[in-house]
């Protein structure tokens, strides 16, 4: 008993302590251009890798990263990339650029190379979703099957600061939705540091915006804000808050 007890420990601090640095690969992506994935780490550059089957089970997730991805284009451009990998790098590239053009992910740099493998980072998912980022090639994201936007965009803020560039400080702070989940009506609060033209949205998890909450100008210090979401089917949502320079994006789930 106590053999087996030490084994279960053993198993747990090994997978506890797996992956949590990246694992080099040095390969051409779909268009042929040269990536190694240290020397870009190691220039700045913070990479969440996905890696599809593809599927459609894998569009949802895929595509709620993608746009988490595309909203550091503003703030910090030509530093945030999705990579979009096969899954085991054995379906042609135009089969993985024809998924990702039709399910919306147009800037994802795709990859069909088994050298870019799942299991550098534990187990296997569809799709699964790495943060990597810094000097130290840290991971600081790995998920699989679904994704958390407001987390990711934590991880992807780590990684930034440990590139050395600090995400730039938004006039958006203290962001909540309560309740969530959700019946019918729930109020957002959340704090603007000086008085901003705010625009807020809500998606679904294909990325199809679904309704503008809000547009205007709000004052600084706390917002409140309501939503009524009567009307949509039980299920996740992004709410979707943009002050013209940076998006965040909160989850909320309807459930009655």
């Amino acid at each position: 008993m106590k053999k087996q007890l030490l084994t279960i420990i053993l198993s747990a601090a090994s997978l506890l302590g797996f992956a949590q640095t990246a694992v080099n690969f040095n390969c051409n992506d779909c268009a042929a251009t040269s990536h190694d994935l240290f020397t870009e780490l190691d220039a700045g550059k913070v990479i969440v890798l996905v890696w599809v089957m593809p599927c459609g089970a894998c569009v949802s997730a895929s595509l709620t990263t993608y746009n988490v991805c595309e909203s550091y284009q503003s703030s910090n451009p030509n530093t945030v990339y999705m990579y979009l990998c096969d899954d085991y790098g054995n379906t042609a590239c135009s089969s993985v650029n024809s998924w990702a053009n039709t399910n919306g992910l147009t800037n994802a740099v795709r990859f069909s190379n088994s050298s870019i493998s799942m299991a550098d980072y534990s187990s296997t998912g569809m799709p699964k979703i790495v943060v990597v980022g810094g000097t130290n090639h840290t991971v600081y994201y790995n998920v699989n099957n679904s994704v958390n936007a407001t987390n990711l965009q934590n991880a992807i803020n780590s990684a930034l600061n440990a590139t050395g560039i600090n995400e730039p400080s938004s006039a958006i702070s203290s962001l909540n939705i309560s309740p969530n989940p959700v019946a019918n009506n729930a109020e957002m609060k959340f704090n603007l540091a000086v008085s901003t033209q705010m625009d807020v949205e809500l998606y679904n998890l294909q990325g199809q915006k679904l309704e503008n909450i809000f547009s205007g100008k709000l004052s600084s210090g706390e917002n409140r804000l309501n939503m009524n979401l009567a009307g949509y089917a039980e299920g996740m949502y992004l709410v979707k808050f943009s002050d013209g320079d940076k998006n965040q994006f909160v989850n909320v789930v309807v459930s009655r």
